[in-house]
């Protein structure tokens, strides 16, 4: 797996108030969700048990208007709290449409809490 984290091929935008539950296949853990691009996430306090060399994960990041429900493949790994957490680079698996206009609605001009006011929806 690479540990360079600027390799990015997308531009990153800080997200607040989005979680995540992450799963390696074998089980699924709640992290948080630092920033967000059309093509990746990275997730922050994911226990450090969390198989970053599984070759697909699968999340759903919650958000207070809307959550999606992704695959996701590890790109980079980091771990923090003297090894307790990991935060990991993800790279989404063709990210949908939706997604991407969620991407957009946070990184527009406008305070990223916008996007939170419309009802909620899943994307499946």
């Amino acid at each position: 797996m690479d540990t360079d984290t600027n390799k990015r091929s997308s531009e990153r935008h800080m997200t607040m108030g989005l979680m995540s539950t992450v799963s390696d296949g074998k089980a699924a853990y709640l992290g948080v969700v630092e920033d967000i691009s059309a093509t990746g996430v990275c997730v922050s306090q994911v226990p450090a048990v969390f198989d970053d060399t599984a070759e697909q994960c699968f999340t759903v990041l919650k958000g207070p208007s809307r959550d999606f429900k992704v695959i996701l493949h590890p790109c980079w790994a980091r771990a923090t709290n003297r090894g307790m957490y990991k935060v990991i680079g993800f790279r989404i698996e063709e990210p949908s449409e939706s997604w991407e206009r969620f991407v957009e609605k946070v990184t527009a001009e406008t305070a990223p809490f916008n996007v939170m006011e419309s009802s909620a929806e899943v994307e499946m």
